[in-house]
Order: C-alpha cells, then structure tokens, then sequence
C-alpha cells in the first residue's frame, strides 16, 4: 500500500505526538533515586518520589540548612519535557528556586522560578532537556517540604548506537600469557561459547560464560590469523592474539601523540592557553614523568624506534616566541624521539622558569635518569636544570605565569606535607611529591650534597601520612582523582620496592586495602572498577584517563602484595581495562575515533572527535577522544554519542605510565652458568613481529664495573623470551668477539631497564 506525501506526514505527525503525549504521563521519577542536602527524621527524599501525595510522605530539609537541594537521579539518559513540583501540606511556599540539570560534570540552570506563591507548580520546558540528573535548589535556610517531584519525559536513545556487537572484545588483539576475556551482556548468562579462526573457519578453542563473561586465557596459539568469539547466532568483532601485542599497536603510537602534542612545535605552532611544554596541558599533565618510566622499563624498545624528529632551534621562531624554548644546548643528531620529548619538557620549563610544585617536581624524573639520558645530552643540561631546583625546591610561592584557574595547592614548597585532596579535575593527587623527592634525594647523593636527607625525609613523612590518613572507601581518594589515581599507588609502590628496609609501618597492609576495595567494585561483567557502589564514572568530568591510567595503579600496587589470589584478580582488571578502552564496554568502541585508521585490527572507533579546543589535537595521531559515561552502563549502548568528547594530553600520559608499568611487571632476567659457558634469559616486551628478527643487547658486568654488551635473540617466533649466550675462559667472558675479563673469584651482573624500572640478576663464578 502507498500512501500519498501528505497522508504519511499525518502518520508520522501523529506518532509523534502519541510519543510526546505518552512522555507527558509518564512519570520518571518513580524508577529514579532520590538524594538531598538534608532532610528530617521520617520526611527522607525517596518519599518525594514515592507517587504518594501526602504530607507522611514528603520530603522536608532541615530549618537552617543554607542551599537546600533535592536531587533525582534516573536510570539512564532521559529528555525531560516537564517538571511538576506539588509542596507538602503545612510547609511555607516554595516562592524561588531552581532547576539544574548535571551537564558535562557541572549543574546548569535550566528553569528559575520567582514570585512563585502556588503549592503545585507544573514547569513545562520551551524544548526538552538531556539528563540523568535533575536537581532543585533554593537559597532559603527554612524548612522546605516537597511531597512529590515528578519528572516527565522519554528515555534518550540515539538509534545511530543500536548496531552494537552483542559479544564485546578487544578489538585489536590479545597477547599471549595473558588474561583474555569479554563480555555479552545481552545474551544468556552461561552461554557456551566458540574461538573461530577466521582464515579456516575451524573451532578453536570451546569455554562457557559466567555471569556474562567469557574466558579464555589459557588459548595462545602461535599463530598470525584473525579469530572471533561464536555465541549461536552472534559473532565479535575479529581480533589477533599475539606475543606483546597491546605494545606492538601501542609503542609508536604513544610517542607519535607526544610528538604532536608539543606546544608550538608540534601539529601546529599556535601558541594555546593553558599550555606551556604540551597543548593543553596545564601544570599537572605528568608528561615527563610518564615518558621517563616508558624509557626506563623498555629501553630497548624505544632506541630501536625510527627517528623521525630534529632539534627545532628558537631562533628559526618569529620574536613571540623567543624565550619559549632553548635554555637546554641542543642534544645529539642521533637522539631517539622518546629522548627529544623529555628533553623538550625539561627545556620549556627551564626557559621558561616554571614553578608550580607539579611543573618542578617533574624535573626531577630529568635528573634521575640523567645517568642514562647524557650518552645523547650535553652536561649542561643537567647542571642547569640541578642548579634551578636547588633554588626553587622550596619556594612556597608561584608566580601568576605558572599557574591556572585550575590550581588548589595550598602551598608550593615540595618539602612541606601535602594533606589537601584534590578535586576529580585530577589537579592534586595524593602523594605527588613523593617520588620526586625520593629521586631528588638519590640525584643529590650523587652529588655529594649535604641537605640530601631532607627529601628522603619529606617523602617519608608524607607516605607515613598518607596510611594514617587516606580512606580507601572514599572514591575521592581513588577513581576520584581521575586520570592522576596512579600517582597515589606508584607512590607506595616506589617507597616500597627502593627503600623497603626504610619505609613507614604498614605499607603492605594499606596498599592490600586499597586492592581489595578496587577488586570489590569491579564485581561485574566488565571487569570494570566502579567510581563507588552506586556510581559507575566519576560524576564530573570526562574520566577517560582513569580508565587508561587505573593500569599503572594496579600494577604498582602488585609489586608490593605478597597475597597471590589478590594480586591476581588485579591482574584481570589491569587488562580488562585496556580492553575496555579497546572496545570491551557498552559502547562497543574504541576510545580513539580514528582508531580505524592509527590501530591496527580496531574496527569501531569513537563516535566524534573534539574540533578545536585549547589543544587543537584535530591532527594528532592516537587521541583518546571518549570513553563510556555513568549512564551507558551497565549496558545501554542506546545512549550514544552523549557526554562530553575530548582528547587530553593527561590521558595519554596515564597510558603511557601503565604501558611503562606493564613492561616492568612482567619483565625479568636470568643469568646461568651450563658448563664453559654463561646463558642470559631475558623476558621483556621487545618481540612485536614474529617473521621478523628483533635481537636486543643487555649489560654484562664485572664486579670492577667493567662491562661488555651482548647480544639476545628470540627464543622462537611467538616467544618472549630472549636468550644469550656468552663464553666462559679462564680469565674472562667472551660474546660476540667482546672480552669482560674477571677474576679469579668474580661476581657477574646483567641488567635490562634503568634505575627504579631496571631488573638485574647476579651469579658468581670461580676459576
């Protein structure tokens, strides 16, 4: 049947307002929750959304309560049409107040009443509102009694979102030795389930969900084919499951971010507010700190990397931007990328004399790993960037260039005690200054300084602090932070591994806490570590960086636990949540929306990108644009593109600090002597392509400090371990036609990594 132009609007004009008027009765508060300022014995707020119109069933706030406010939380995502308001019996005339809806983390005005002098007020909005969060609030301190707020409106659902996967994955890949696991909310919740191996169509690997959750860790074919997850009907996306697969896609991907993000140098030389070394990136981006650790726990990996920068001299620059850059004398022509990035943010901050304890601190990463940064950086480098902190360490002041908006930090000298929480802006974790001030008290030992002790000691005082004082059952302390949350463990973790014998009382017991709390609250079929029992994602801000970051806190925290069980439910949720920003969420997609085109085997990216912005990451490669909001889970994928979408220059430096973490955890080596000769094991995230030859050279030494590199090769194509192996004479070693000479009763050291990252095995021989 066809049906004229005219006759279909009429359809369509009347569906429509079928679907309006239908909104119109439905009264949405009733499958909401319900909070307030305060409220009186007997009058909670769940009785202002109870559908009884009663004075017994009323909310009432308490005489004196300055602001008093009434918050409904709904289910998901909501358009809301109207708001009826109808006032308890025997309270006084509501005659001002006014609605807010939570948008993009912060309550805007959508409605102010004045003058009123009615008890039931109906407020029909000009167009609907989108929300999960609706509040009322006065300015009165008297009594306010409201028997029901009633919330009208339809539930939002983007019909653009509905084609979701039903069995979500990782949709990149897997590595091998590694947990492995996804999700199928929608389906039954002990499915059996099949691994397809996409170029021959064969059955691979057979499992069943629990509670909606698919395993299959123990399946590690040595194999370069695409594979899928079968649910009846269903089938995933295509993934690969590779040897160091997350660093494979990853590595070049976060230095060419960094890269791009530069200020003034980078994808655009426009000079950006909030920005002073990254676009951006405020005083508390961690960047430096984040780039150190990556070199430091895989060296290898980033040397061998193509070189694809040059110095950038100043003076190339128009006059603007003359003193930006260029304190530091330039470094070597044959600079890895990853060194040129640490030596532009050290070079920024010296040039342009930047104070803020977080600006400051981050050079101490700088001059920690100066031993193994000066094969490519002038000395003058480090003596300027040393002489700088000698003074301003301790300078309790910022000057007004240093600072934004943004800043709470009571006080700037980094050897005073930090007991100020930050906000989920991430702005103050706590225990930031902790690790700087143990690398400034090692950095000024080398230097024979006599005030040494004094950042040891302020790095004690504070970690002492911080297990007396920090409630890991507050979310502020944790998921709160945002994309700064791995500050607070690496902290611990730092304390712990370099001066066990010196840390305060109760390190152990207090990072265990803090596992079991996060353990508890990632109780669902994500894996997903929850901002507290009742809210999925912190209730401000665009939290991707947590998630990104939340990696490096669990690792960290698994270097100090010694509980087996416990530190292996942290492992699953360290890579539940890079496969979360992968595509393992409610949304289906990858956290990046050119994750098509940058990532290799991702098929859904994003759904937008954030055009312009202060960081004009538009061209940027490997932006971390969105992640899932508190109301696209559990599971409503229907929500959509809703909630703020923007890529930072701090959520990619937390990733880069839990891939660093990463390398570290599951790094070791191993010398043995077999007979005349010595073998080196080494396991490390260096084997990325399995067809090709990838060797790497560790340090072998005597105990004179002489020493001899050597070379390691893959043990096979899909392993990753490296092996080497060296020749025993009567006097001396002998690897590649290179000679350590020993003695007669010598001690022998090989080490990969450097410093706090670098692991290291010892063996004795005796000719």
């Amino acid at each position: 049947m066809k049906f004229s132009n005219s006759v279909a609007f009429l359809f369509s004009f009347l569906a429509l307002s079928i679907s309006v008027a239908n909104a119109q009765q439905n009264n949405l508060s009733l499958t909401g929750t319900a909070s307030a300022s305060s409220f009186q014995e007997g009058f909670n707020p769940e009785k202002a959304i109870d559908g009884i119109k009663d004075i017994t069933s009323s909310w009432k706030s308490k005489v004196g309560d300055e602001s008093s406010w009434l918050m409904i939380r709904l289910p998901g995502a909501t358009e809301i049409l109207r708001i009826d308001v109808d006032l308890a019996e025997n309270t006084p005339v509501l005659s001002a107040f006014m609605l807010q809806i939570m948008h993009n983390g912060t309550w805007r005005n959508v409605q102010e009443v004045k003058g009123n002098v009615q008890t039931e007020i109906s407020l029909g909005l000009e167009k609907p509102v989108l929300a999960d969060r609706i509040r009322l609030l006065t300015q009165s301190d008297q009594e306010i009694g409201i028997s029901e707020l009633a919330i009208y409106g339809q539930e939002y659902v983007d019909s653009t979102a509905l084609d979701v996967k039903k069995i979500l994955v990782n949709q990149s890949g897997y590595n091998i030795n590694r947990p492995k696991r996804f999700s199928a909310p929608s389906l039954q919740a002990t499915s059996t389930f099949w691994i397809i191996d996409q170029a021959t169509g064969e059955i691979v690997y057979k499992g069943n969900m629990i509670d909606h959750v698919g395993d299959f860790t123990d399946f590690n074919p040595k194999s370069g084919n695409e594979f899928l997850v079968k649910i009846g009907n269903e089938e995933s996306f295509p993934f690969r499951i590779g040897v160091n697969w997350m660093e494979r896609v990853t590595y070049r991907n976060m230095v060419d971010f960094m890269i791009g993000a530069r200020h003034y140098v980078g994808t655009t030389d426009e000079i950006r507010p909030l920005s002073w070394e990254w676009r951006d990136g405020d005083f508390f981006n961690w960047a430096e700190q984040s780039l150190v650790s990556l070199y430091l726990s895989n060296p290898a990996a980033f040397i061998r990397m193509e070189q694809t920068i040059r110095y950038v001299p100043n003076e190339s620059f128009p006059t603007e931007y003359r003193g930006k850059w260029g304190a530091l004398d330039p470094y070597a022509d044959n600079t890895p990328d990853i060194v040129q990035l640490i030596h532009w943010d050290a070079d920024v901050k010296i040039s342009q004399g930047l104070e803020h304890e977080m600006q400051k601190a981050e050079l101490a990463y700088f001059l920690y790993a100066w031993p193994y940064l000066k094969q490519w950086l002038p000395q003058q480098n480090f003596d300027l960037v040393y002489a700088y902190l000698k003074v301003i360490w301790e300078k309790e002041t910022v000057g007004e260039y240093s600072t934004t908006q943004y800043d709470i930090s009571p006080g700037h000298n980094l050897l005073m005690l930090k007991t100020k929480l930050g906000t989920t802006k991430g702005e103050l974790p706590p225990g930031h200054s902790i690790i700087p001030n143990l690398m400034m008290y090692e950095v000024a030992k080398n230097q024979d300084d006599p005030d040494a002790q004094k950042y040891f000691d302020a790095a004690y005082n504070q970690l002492d602090w911080m297990i007396r004082n920090l409630d890991w059952n507050d979310p502020m302390t944790t998921k709160g932070q945002r994309m700064s949350e791995h500050i607070t463990m690496r902290a611990f973790a730092f304390f712990y591994s370099q001066y066990r014998e010196h840390a305060p009382s109760g390190i152990q017991d207090k990072v265990a806490e803090w596992a079991k709390v996060a353990v508890s609250r990632a109780d669902n079929y994500w894996d997903f570590r929850k901002y507290s029992e009742e809210e999925w994602t912190p209730p401000s801000w665009n939290e991707t960086g947590n998630v990104l970051g939340f990696p490096a806190a669990a690792l960290a925290a698994m270097l100090v636990l010694d509980d087996e069980e416990l530190k292996r439910s942290l492992e699953i949720l360290v890579w539940s949540h890079l496969d979360n920003s992968f595509g393992r969420n409610p949304t289906g997609r990858h956290f990046s929306f050119r994750a098509p085109k940058e990532i290799e085997g991702v098929e859904l990216g994003w759904y937008s990108y954030h055009k312009g912005g202060y960081g004009l990451l538009d061209e940027v490669k490997f932006v971390f644009d969105g992640s899932p909001k508190s109301f696209h889970y559990p599971n409503h994928p229907e929500v959509g593109n809703l909630g703020w979408t923007e890529g930072w220059v701090q959520f990619n430096t937390a990733f880069n600090s839990s891939m660093a973490y990463l390398a570290n955890y599951y790094s070791w080596i191993t010398l043995e002597k077999s007979e005349e000769e010595l073998i080196i094991r080494l396991n490390a995230p260096l084997n990325f392509y399995p067809g090709e030859n990838e060797p790497v050279q560790v340090l072998l030494s005597n105990k004179a400090g002489q020493s001899i590199w050597v070379k390691l090769e893959e043990e096979s194509p899909y392993s990753e371990l490296y092996i080497g192996r060296v020749k025993i004479h009567n006097r001396s070693l002998e690897s590649n036609g290179k000679v350590l000479t020993i003695q007669k009763e010598d001690e022998v050291r090989v080490q990969y990594g450097y410093g706090f990252m670098k692991k290291v095995d010892l063996l004795e021989i005796n000719r």
